[in-house]
């Protein structure tokens, strides 16, 4: 075990101990359990069993955690201080009127990238606003050749020792002409990776062929460990790359891939249609809503015909995951208020009839997919459990 990951595991146990038990404050009356139901009730946050997406021990303690509020490895029955009691009921007040009291707590977000020093901690406070308890994070690099991936590799594994690292799950990364890159994807593997993104489908960093023979090695690991290959797949505008993933999906029907970004099909109009046959072609196919820094672009496109991107998403509701494709670096832009509305404009996008967004057209009101709930569970979490063998 490197250094670096004792060292982090021995500060979360210190700084756990010292959370629960502050020689220096009195013990609070209660127990945690008992604190948190108060506390929440006390502020209007009024928790039921069929609110969570999957099922939970302690239903206030559980929203606690995707709120983080308090480390993941506590129990209802710890003992705290006064002064524990004190931050933790600060932290919620700092949030409470950004809560989206759904009724869908226990996302899972299943795109985000993650570099070097990007803070994971206020991302995950960001997204736990909004219900989502689980992130996929890619450590992906620069172009052309995804460099410096590596490094936001090891990176994001020091992310996993600390006290929110279960909520975090790591796809990994690779550069696709590597011909070391199936033993890396291996590699990765046994490190930690849930899943493989291939960046080699966007026009910045297509480099190789998705179907060449060094490709089919790495479909092979993911294949043989059973993990999710996630792609850009610019299939609009790299001219083969549609027929190059084809052969992939039909060579590898026991691989689930994950064709991001409405399959990258909204671009230079909407052309869903050619989404659409490949869904219907490949049943080893997902597609996943994300819309990234092209937010833009694609409210142009909503607003010239919703009804036919919402029909589409209806129609296809057992194969579309929730995300929202942010860069995670180290950015002063990027701080809790912005990745709040940001992840904001895509979950109001599915949830509501009518929205703003302070991304793209800020200074007009969009119109909404609304969703079902039904349909909802399935795109925040029943298809993500589906894909992610949960």
């Amino acid at each position: 075990m490197k250094k670096a990951v004792i060292k982090s595991i021995l500060i979360f146990l210190l700084a756990s101990s010292i959370f629960l038990t502050n020689c220096n404050s009195p013990m609070h009356p209660q127990n945690l359990g008992e604190y948190l139901q108060d506390l929440f009730i006390s502020n209007d946050v009024v928790l039921d069993e069929d609110d969570f997406l999957e099922p939970v021990d302690n239903l206030y303690l559980a929203y606690a955690k995707i709120l983080g509020l308090i480390p993941s490895s506590y129990r209802s029955g710890d003992r705290i201080t006064e002064k524990t009691a004190e931050q933790i009921s600060d932290d919620l007040l700092a949030v409470r009127d950004k809560l989206l009291l759904d009724g869908l707590y226990g996302k899972i977000d299943m795109h985000e990238h993650y570099r070097k020093n990007g803070s994971i901690d206020t991302f995950l406070k960001a997204a736990g606003c909004f219900g989502i308890s689980r992130v996929v994070f890619l450590p992906t690099g620069s172009p052309p050749d995804n460099h410096g991936y590596q490094a936001n590799w090891e990176s994001m594994l020091e992310q996993l020792q600390q006290p929110y690292g279960d909520r975090i799950i790591p796809f990994c990364t690779i550069d696709e002409a590597d011909p070391n890159a199936a033993e890396l994807v291996e590699q990765y593997i046994q490190e930690g990776a849930r899943g493989l993104k291939l960046i080699g489908g966007h026009p910045d960093f297509y480099d190789e062929p998705l179907n060449s023979e060094n490709m089919y090695k790495v479909y092979q690991v993911a294949a043989k460990y059973d993990i999710p290959v996630l792609l850009h797949g610019s299939i609009m505008t790299i001219e083969g790359l549609k027929e190059q993933l084809e052969q992939v999906y039909s060579d590898f029907p026991e691989v689930t891939f994950i064709h991001a970004h409405y399959c990258s099909t909204i671009m230079s109009g909407i052309n869903l249609d050619v989404c659409a046959e490949l869904l219907d072609k490949y049943p080893n196919l997902y597609i996943d809503l994300s819309m990234g820094g092209g937010i833009a672009r694609y409210h142009k496109y909503l607003r010239q015909d919703l009804a036919k991107i919402k029909n589409f998403v209806v129609a296809y509701q057992d194969r579309i995951l929730f995300g929202s494709d942010i860069i995670l670096g180290l950015s002063e832009t990027k701080d809790f208020n912005w990745l709040y509305e940001r992840i904001k404009c895509d979950i109001d996008l599915h949830e509501k009839a009518e929205y703003t967004c302070e991304f793209g057209e800020s200074d007009r009101d969009h119109e909404g997919f609304n969703l079902d709930k039904e349909i909802l569970k399935k795109l925040y979490y029943e298809n993500p459990k589906k894909v992610l063998g949960f």
